[in-house]
């Protein structure tokens, strides 16, 4: 039985800081250093920026560089694939090997192979990542497969986000194979008892009967692995505005042979600075 350790990291778009003292190029090396530091399996990032004509705002880029021991899986969900804002899906190489059969990503609209497209009422485009994973044994594949997937969901409209997580949902369950681990990441941009994470969870939401329940239930690693713990901060805003004691980022898992070993929130400094305005959350299973 292997561990598969997991982080969801919202890095906070490069250009809302840029004359800021969280500029990217100030944070670079921890977000780096951090992600190496933990040799998770796989990380979920939100807000990273793609820009390879702007070195001091292409988020991605310095992490495909500064990070050689992983792959990349995924674009800005903008009109230029290039350019702009995305959720790429980090992965181990050394224990991992995309299936190139099996990958991609989706718009959360009604149209979600259509780039850069949007559901009525949100803010921006959303997207969901995907890729199958083949577990490696030096260079030979085990034969068994992982599914992992990362989001960023509306933060303006509560029944928006649902319907962008109903879409997730149903895209993961439409992939998923029986025996196979599926995990989904993400800085949903709600808390706990939100519509669009208790459908994600697998209840039943009275208050939007036009919605079927969630074809792929989630199990909320975070939550499993603090039962009845009060909820705890994800995104703190550089602590320099008030922000509520409540978590908006997930690590949600579903499949047979996965056994939640820890779950929790990183609270880790560099000189007394965050490497972002959100905590990333991570989690450990067996398998």
């Amino acid at each position: 039985m292997n561990t598969i350790s997991i982080l969801s990291f919202n890095l906070r778009m490069a250009p809302a800081e840029r004359t800021t003292s969280h500029a990217w190029p100030l944070r670079r090396d921890f977000c780096r250093d951090l992600i190496l530091s933990g040799g998770y399996d796989f990380v979920g990032t939100q807000e990273a920026w793609f820009s390879p004509e702007e070195p001091d705002t292409d988020q991605a880029g310095d992490l495909a560089r500064g990070l050689p021991g992983y792959g990349m899986l995924g674009s800005s969900r903008d009109h230029d694939p290039e350019h702009g804002e995305g959720c790429p899906l980090l992965y181990r190489l050394d224990r991992w090997e995309l299936d190139p059969a099996d990958q991609g990503m989706f718009w959360l609209s009604d149209t979600p192979d259509v780039r850069d497209s949007r559901l009525k009422g949100a803010t921006h485009s959303r997207i969901l990542v995907w890729g199958r994973f083949h577990e490696l044994c030096g260079d030979r594949r085990t034969g068994r497969t992982f599914l992992f997937s990362n989001t960023h969901l509306d933060y303006l409209f509560e029944h928006t986000a649902l319907l962008q997580a109903a879409i997730a949902d149903r895209i993961l369950a439409e992939r998923a194979r029986p025996v196979e681990p599926v995990v989904l990441t993400g800085d949903f941009n709600m808390y706990e008892g939100s519509w669009p994470v208790r459908y994600l969870r697998g209840e039943t939401l009275p208050t939007a009967p036009t919605i079927p329940d969630a074809p792929l239930p989630l199990r909320d690693a975070w939550r499993e692995a603090h039962p009845g713990a009060p909820d705890e901060r994800s995104y703190h805003g550089w602590y320099e505005r008030g922000t509520e004691n409540r978590r908006i980022d997930y690590v949600l898992y579903a499949g047979a042979g996965l056994r939640l070993l820890d779950a929790a929130i990183d609270h880790a400094t560099r000189d007394g600075a965050h490497p972002s305005d959100h905590h990333p959350l991570r989690a450990s299973f067996a398998w």
